[in-house]
């Protein structure tokens, strides 16, 4: 299997930036993206930063945002990060919150359940 991109779009408050050709990059958690992206669009800065290891084992400490990824009909809220020097990737958590995988096989996108945000809710549980 080769690279694997996609067209997205990410949204917050003040707007929406549309991303061609993204990488999708099922070794990574989080998304991605430049902090002039996420403040551009105004997506909600959490308080505190955090500690992301890369690909190569060096750990950064990134801001992470909350943000709407939209991909075709698909769109969920998501957690994206930034560090400096941050190249745009869409992580798998992202694709699981679209309901989406990548077959490793072919390299397409594939559905895991019906779009629309997942809700599970055990009605045998009853908490008093």
């Amino acid at each position: 299997m080769g690279h694997v991109t996609i067209d997205v779009s990410i949204s917050g408050s003040k707007g929406e930036h549309r991303l061609e050709r993204i990488l999708i990059d099922t070794g990574a958690s989080y998304s991605v993206f430049s902090e002039a992206i996420l403040k551009d669009i105004g997506a909600f800065k959490l308080p505190a930063k955090v500690p992301i290891e890369l690909g190569d084992g060096k750990i950064v400490q990134a801001d992470a945002y909350a943000a709407i990824l939209r991909l075709e009909d698909r769109q969920s809220p998501i957690i994206a990060v930034t560090f400096e020097g941050a190249k745009p990737v869409i992580g798998v958590f992202s694709l699981e919150a679209l309901g989406l995988k990548v077959n490793p096989v072919t390299g397409e996108l594939e559905e895991t359940r019906p779009k629309g945000i997942a809700y599970f809710y055990n009605l045998s549980h009853n908490i008093v």
